[in-house]
């Protein structure tokens, strides 16, 4: 296979010039119609062995052989001027996209495509409207000198370097205006009454104006933009002005109040007013969404932050697909560096957190809510004494011992803070205190466990006041709310879990619990983001075991 490419390639030109001398015998020499029909078949014979359209390696299905040989043999059944009109047309689409190379090469096409352009000018556009252009003296000797002149390209050594791609937008473009100087020329010599040779010269002087004058405009002039600049801002802001888009998403970075997700959902939503656009698909790490609808016709680009997918209307060109990718490609940057800023804001509150001693703070936090607590017992008239000394001998050596922890992580250098040891003590006497401490609070405590252990007391109790202070405060939002708490062992493994009967924890706080700091109306901030950090550094879980309506359940395992 190797071996036929090559061959193939050193020949090139020769497979050249073999195909334009059997087209134009074909022409020529259509007296006969037995040669004629000759010639074409060994023309498309140079022409399937020359043709840079299908690389030489690729195999031909059955099916498609039979294609091409049908509508090969279709074209040469039914030859005439108009089909040979056409396919003369194909032909310098492909040429003139040869043309621009260099060397050889480019020398070679060109004497193609000048055989080529005067067969179409001089023979087969009079012939289609009865025209004469060339007298019948010199009509013989310029057939034949044409017929003749491919032959040169067998003298014409090839390159195996020589590229096969084809610029077929350039060969389209010249073949256009190929296609106006024959029509304007039959038409000013049928309109006019003048000679062929005329209505082509006046044609060619008018062609050469306009590209004159296009040359002139093509590049910047006093003040005048240019033809270039206008076409390049016309294919990069083909789905819409690039610019705007640029400028609104940047601003809308800047904007530091704003979560990377309204920044998402705000850029989305000004994409969505380009016309050709129905919908817009993203996904992100933690969510999904859609705006407008679905579409057949997609255009994609994938992160590891975000993934985009534009649905529109039509199908996407190479065009406006490349626009849309760099539109896309834009979002992404700036939704990651929302992200990174987010990111550097939270590492920096959180630094502030240790920094100030917000972990002690919450421990001063429930120590004054104990002592509010004894405060509303004294003062309440109805109470008895007894009963209020009663308290007071519970509570106050629990509230001592808590204090004095507490000022002692004081007295500790910051760094020998984070690693004092916990204090540990009985699981049962543990709970047993605790129930005492929350008796008449309308909580259901309950256990199955029988055997006594040694606990942790600082987290055991810094993470259940913490969860139940939560509970307390979602019930004064749903007054009709049932908290419980319960100590079991599980598996051989100690769980202690507070589970109440209110509303579930809302979407837009739940990915984020125990990761950051959130803020809500139910109190999950920063005192349940310290239990869940505390828990960890001494080898414990605290985790949401059920999140429901009817049934929201922290365990600390």
């Amino acid at each position: 296979m190797s071996t036929n490419k090559q061959l193939l390639q050193d020949n090139e030109h020769r497979l050249l010039g073999l195909m334009l001398f059997g087209l134009l015998a074909a022409t020529l020499l259509g007296d006969n119609d037995t040669i004629a029909k000759s010639f074409l078949v060994a023309h498309f014979g140079f022409f399937l062995l020359w043709q840079p359209v299908i690389k030489p390696q690729s195999s031909f299905s059955a099916k498609q052989v039979v294609v091409l040989l049908l509508a090969i043999f279709a074209f040469i059944y039914w030859f005439n001027p108009w089909l040979n009109a056409f396919w003369t047309l194909l032909l310098l689409t492909l040429l003139t996209g040869h043309i621009f190379a260099r060397g050889l090469a480019r020398a070679a096409y060109g004497l193609a495509v000048i055989v080529l352009f005067l067969e179409l000018i001089l023979i087969t556009t009079p012939e289609l409207f009865d025209l004469v252009a060339i007298s019948s003296s010199l009509k013989t000797i310029f057939n034949t000198a044409l017929l003749l002149t491919p032959l040169i390209l067998l003298f014409i050594p090839s390159r195996g370097s020589t590229s096969k791609q084809v610029d077929f937008i350039r060969g389209f473009l010249i073949v256009l205006l190929v296609i106006f100087l024959c029509m304007s020329s039959v038409l000013i010599s049928l309109t006019a009454k003048q000679a062929y040779v005329e209505s082509l010269a006046i044609s060619i002087i008018m062609l050469s104006l306009f590209l004159l004058l296009t040359s002139f405009l093509w590049t910047p002039r006093a003040g005048f933009k240019g033809i270039a600049q206008l076409l390049e801002n016309y294919l990069l802001n083909i789905g819409g002005p690039f610019e705007q888009w640029f400028t609104h998403i940047s601003s809308l970075e800047s904007n530091t109040s704003l979560s990377s997700a309204n920044f998402l959902s705000a850029s989305l939503r000004h994409l969505m007013q380009q016309h050709w656009i129905c919908g817009i698909e993203w996904q992100t790490e933690h969510d999904k969404g859609l705006e407008g609808e679905k579409s057949s016709n997609q255009v994609m680009t994938t992160d590891k932050k975000l993934k985009l997918v534009i649905h529109t209307y039509t199908p996407v060109g190479p065009s406006l697909a490349f626009h849309s990718k760099l539109q896309l490609s834009v979002l992404t940057f700036y939704y990651r560096a929302k992200l990174q800023e987010q990111q550097i804001i939270k590492q920096a509150h959180m630094q502030a957190i240790y920094e100030t001693g917000s972990k002690l703070t919450h421990d001063v936090k429930n120590i004054l809510q104990s002592t509010k607590t004894m405060s509303q017992i004294i003062n309440d008239d109805d109470a008895e004494m007894q009963e209020i000394i009663d308290v007071l001998k519970r509570q106050m050596p629990i509230l001592n011992q808590r204090l004095n922890t507490t000022l002692e992580k004081l007295r500790l250098p910051k760094n020998r803070a984070a690693t004092v040891p916990p204090t540990t003590g009985s699981l049962l006497q543990w709970w047993n205190k605790l129930q005492l401490r929350y008796t008449d609070r309308h909580i259901n405590f309950s256990s199955t466990i029988s055997k006594d252990s040694e606990i942790p007391l600082d987290i055991f109790t810094t993470v259940i006041e913490n969860l139940l202070d939560n509970a307390r405060s979602k019930r004064i939002r749903e007054p009709q709310l049932k908290i419980s708490v319960l100590l079991s062992d599980k598996n051989g493994r100690l769980q202690l879990s507070v589970s109440d009967t209110g509303s579930a924890i809302t979407p837009d706080i739940y990915p984020l619990l125990f990761k950051e700091v959130v803020s809500s109306q139910d109190g999950f901030g920063i005192g349940l983001y310290q239990s869940h950090e505390l828990a960890n550094n001494y080898g414990f879980k605290l985790n949401v075991s059920e999140n429901t309506d009817g049934n929201v359940c922290f365990a600390l395992t």
